[in-house]
């Protein structure tokens, strides 16, 4: 078993800048929807010399989500968790950027959560966007994104009433930074931090 495990999310350019950049000496698993990617990733990874295994991953599906953190588990000590998978407003419609982007991350930040080990650490990748709303986000639906059960995010009204992709894409990544602010307090219980990054 690894003495720790780096769990890359999301194998597009960020995915794969951090497999090169942290992923020397650990136990990397990788993980994507994209079974194709998947494996051409890490067979380069792996003809460059890191320990990689690969998961396919759904990030919408709390059962995907939780078999990918369990399996992270039973590699050794999950030190580093960096989720970067999402969609753009350019490449899907509402619905699938709120199961992905919005879903996506708040699974990853609770299903990971029960498995991070003491001192490790988690990155959820946001995006500049989020910064962009120009207060058109109510302070009452800010605070549902950050602590609405992941099951029940859908269900917020506010939600339910976009219908553009580009507004939908900064309301998730809005909903990412301040899940993972109200994630940190669970995951500095366990010893360990979470960040995003826009």
């Amino acid at each position: 078993m690894a003495s720790e495990v780096l769990v890359v999310i999301g194998l597009g350019g960020m995915g794969q800048a951090v497999l090169r950049r942290c992923g020397a000496g650990r136990k990397v698993l990788l993980a994507d929807f994209n079974e194709e990617l998947l494996e051409t990733v890490a067979a380069a990874a792996l003809g460059d010399g890191y320990d990689v295994v690969t998961q396919r991953v759904d990030v919408s599906s709390r059962d995907s989500v939780a078999a990918l953190a369990a399996s992270s588990a039973e590699l050794g000590a999950v030190t580093q968790v960096v989720h970067t998978a999402g969609l753009s407003p350019v490449q899907a419609p509402v619905e699938a950027i709120w199961k992905v982007d919005l879903i996506g991350a708040a699974l990853v930040l609770e299903e990971f959560e029960k498995v991070i080990a003491p001192g490790g650490a988690g990155v959820v990748i946001s995006s500049m966007s989020a910064y962009m709303s120009g207060g058109s986000i109510p302070s009452d639906v800010v605070a549902s994104l950050a602590t609405v059960p992941v099951d029940d995010l859908h269900l917020i009204p506010f939600i339910g009433g976009i219908d553009n992709p580009g507004y939908a894409y900064l309301v998730a990544k809005r909903a990412n930074q301040v899940r993972v602010q109200t994630a940190s307090l669970r995951w500095g219980a366990r010893g360990a931090r979470v960040n995003s990054i826009s």
